[in-house]
């Protein structure tokens, strides 16, 4: 999955990036492709922009408000740049997308001089999630590894095979076993944060919407919700990621035992 992205900066020049992010994609055209920019309404475009565009032969669609016969998202058959999303739950959607694709504008509130926070920001899972080529603008560092916790990143391993690829969360038999594996991992003193697993899912290639369900669950565990999943895991199980984590570490990871 090739990806890239432009953050944004005080300085940013937001029609350029525009214009780098849609030449990036030019590039990676095929013959029989063309290249779509997808922004959340037309009010993320420059104005006067999308008429120059088009004639350079570029389909501009908008998600709001959606035109009558419009694309939707899953139809996106080429390079496609993505522009005015402050969320991730509409881009998400198109997940696992396999053809290239930008995203212009991330935001990363580490990278913004006018604040003293580091408050987390979607667009950061993002990022983790495909660690793209950084086209304009700062850096946004991505972790390596992405999950510290060897036996939580072989859990997730087996949270993807149960779901057949990150395809069935929503199913209440594979959603439980997940449900019930996030359960064993907390109360054995495993903790993960739940974005970094939401970015963990997208990596490896899950369904945006089921990453979504994954990360809600995950943070509803995470917090001490009581869940009673439908399908529980046995002990093997925990077990087993230990001794996996263990193998492809031989350094070894502290496992704590409530």
């Amino acid at each position: 999955m090739q990806r890239a992205y432009t953050s944004l900066h005080s300085g940013t020049d937001h029609g350029q990036d525009l214009v780098t992010a849609l030449l990036w994609a030019r590039d990676h055209l095929r013959s029989d492709q063309h290249v779509t920019l997808w922004c959340s309404g037309q009010e993320a475009l420059p104005k006067g922009w999308e008429a120059r565009f088009v004639r350079e032969g570029v389909e501009v669609v908008a998600e709001w408000p959606r035109r009558r016969g419009g694309t939707g998202p899953r139809a996106f058959a080429g390079p496609l740049v993505a522009v005015g999303f402050n969320t991730l739950d509409t881009v998400i959607e198109v997940e696992p997308f396999r053809h290239p694709m930008c995203f212009v504008g991330a935001y990363d509130p580490r990278n913004d001089e006018r604040f003293d926070m580091h408050e987390d920001h979607p667009h950061v899972r993002w990022v983790e999630a495909f660690e793209p080529r950084n086209l304009a603008g700062p850096i946004i560092s991505v972790p390596n590894p992405l999950i510290e916790d060897g036996v939580v990143a072989s859990a997730l391993e087996s949270f993807t095979a149960m779901t057949y690829g990150g395809k069935t969360m929503y199913d209440s038999r594979d959603g439980g076993r997940v449900t019930s594996g996030l359960m064993m991992l907390h109360q054995n003193g495993h903790r993960f944060d739940p974005e970094r697993l939401f970015s963990a899912a997208l990596r490896a290639g899950w369904k945006g919407s089921q990453a979504l369900c994954f990360r809600n669950v995950a943070r509803e565990v995470a917090r001490g919700v009581r869940k009673r999943p439908s399908e529980r895991l046995g002990l093997g199980s925990l077990e087993r990621w230990r001794s996996k984590a263990s193998e492809q570490h031989p350094c070894g990871y502290l496992f704590h035992d409530s």
